[in-house]
């Protein structure tokens, strides 16, 4: 089993650290030697499951585990953190202020209409 662990260090003071979240990837034992099938659970801070699911067929012989963690990431929680080549990206000109270009929500959310003349 592989586990997790995100922690905050505030200012780089380890005895300051604290787990903000963790995650386990645990082998089913229904691959074969060379492609595994894993369990993935993902858990916030309070220890309460946020997401959960299975990757299958994973070519353990070929790949490292850094490639196991991005692929469960890439699956339970996907494109939230949208790159030029997505449809949805952080622009930055020249003056040094960043803009959102926005073109699908980059949140679990739907998106909600939203009243022009609301404040």
């Amino acid at each position: 089993m592989l586990r997790i662990t995100i922690e905050l260090v505030p200012l780089g003071i380890e005895s300051r650290a604290k787990v903000i979240a963790t995650g386990t990837i645990a082998n089913t034992g229904t691959g074969t030697p060379t492609s595994g099938d894993y369990r993935i659970e993902l858990r916030d801070a309070a220890g309460r499951k946020w997401k959960s699911g299975h990757i299958e067929g994973f070519p353990r012989t070929r790949l490292l585990a850094w490639d196991l963690l991005y692929r469960a990431l890439r699956k339970l929680v996907g494109n939230r953190n949208p790159t030029p080549d997505s449809a949805a990206h952080l622009v930055i000109d020249g003056g040094g202020k960043s803009q959102h270009q926005h073109k699908e929500p980059i949140n679990d959310r739907p998106a909600v209409a939203r009243n022009p003349q609301s404040p």
